[in-house]
């Protein structure tokens, strides 16, 4: 059963994740025992969690769906077992939920503990977790506007990687340094980690990090570089490149064509096209999630499509609707901390009206 039930957990989209809900639902009502019970436990509060995100009607028909309780049910097993590794899983788990909804100080203190039961040196699974407990704390820093912290924890995390050959967050890793150094121009910090990620991404010569390594790179040719011409380029071969893949589902692929899309939107409005760029702003929105809190990075990066819709308003002669969108785009960023995506926001919004 348990095999069966990973196997589901491992597929895309919420069905399979609701069969698996119902096969374990009667198992976990019944006193087992051991290991296999506190894997169980922990899955189905997983399984939960994503239900409530994805699958919410469904989520709601199910009685007993707090999945606080089967958690510290598996952890209190885990603790039994002295699986110390699994009961920080558990509070990376309930960590990434309290980050989800903005609630980084908790966030925080979760991972936390969960350091504090981690024996580091055992083994590579907990070599892993480390990592994943130092980049998550990274994260989380940069939410709160400590870019100080935030550069620590990730530089931490970066040489305790290389120095244990510990690779499987490693892309992640070097791109929240990309990120950070950009924010603050440092240009050619930010060139050098940037060509680290993608030489990495290139030798493990999977499809999926290289697509996204080149869309990034598209984001940080126009927006920070000002590289237009290439970043027009790269978009457009991009583009034709995720249409010919044949190697995902085609919902998993039109994720990618319409953050690429949008993201060509965004070069063609820095270049004066403005009415191609509508175009496929309204063909390719961006939306975002009903019960997720993104970082205030990614809600900023999403949400800045608004800024550049509201410049080639401006420029086609409807300035009413400019501002209202970069008023929009202002408001929404305000509370959080003040990168340069915002402060490109206040330009616009100062841009648009102005007489």
């Amino acid at each position: 059963m348990m095999k069966r039930v990973l196997e589901l957990w491992g597929q895309e989209g919420w069905r399979p994740i609701a069969e698996a809900e119902q096969l374990l639902r009667p198992i976990l009502k019944k006193n087992i025992t051991g290991y296999e019970a506190a894997r169980m436990h922990e899955i189905y509060a997983r399984i939960l969690y994503y239900l409530y995100l994805f699958a919410i009607d469904l989520y709601k028909e199910i009685e007993d769906n707090d999945w606080n309780a089967f958690i510290e049910n598996a952890m209190e097993r885990y603790r039994a077992l002295q699986m110390e590794w699994r009961i920080v899983r558990c509070y990376i788990f309930l960590a990434e939920i309290k980050f989800d909804r903005a609630d980084y100080h908790a966030s925080i203190d979760l991972f936390d503990r969960g350091m504090e039961e981690l024996n580091v040196m055992d083994s590579i699974e907990t070599k892993s977790m480390y990592i994943q407990l130092l980049s998550a704390k990274a994260f989380t820093f940069e939410a709160l506007g400590q870019h100080h912290q935030a550069h620590e924890m990730l530089d931490q995390a970066i040489d305790f990687a290389r120095a244990h050959m510990v690779l499987d967050n490693y892309y992640q890793l070097l791109n929240a340094k990309v990120w950070l150094h950009y924010d603050r121009m440092e240009m050619d910090k930010a060139r050098d980690y940037a060509e680290e990620s993608y030489l990495f991404a290139k030798l493990l010569k999977e499809e999926t990090l290289l697509f996204e390594f080149r869309l990034t790179q598209v984001s940080r040719e126009e927006f920070f570089e000002k590289n237009y011409e290439k970043a027009l380029h790269d978009a457009e071969q991009l583009i034709q490149d995720i249409e010919a893949s044949g190697k995902y589902p085609k919902d998993y692929k039109g994720e990618f064509i319409v953050l690429a899309n949008n993201m060509l939107a965004r070069v063609l409005t820095k270049v004066g096209r403005y009415e191609e760029a509508l175009s496929l702003f309204k063909k390719y929105p961006i939306s975002l999630p009903e019960r997720v809190q993104l970082s205030p990075i990614d809600t900023a990066l999403r949400v800045l499509s608004s800024s550049y819709e509201a410049i080639c308003h401006y420029h086609l002669g409807d300035s009413d609707k400019a501002e209202k969108l970069a008023r929009s785009t202002v408001d929404r960023l305000h509370a959080m901390p003040h990168t340069s995506l915002y402060h490109f926001a206040r330009e616009v919004l100062e841009e648009v009206t102005s007489k």
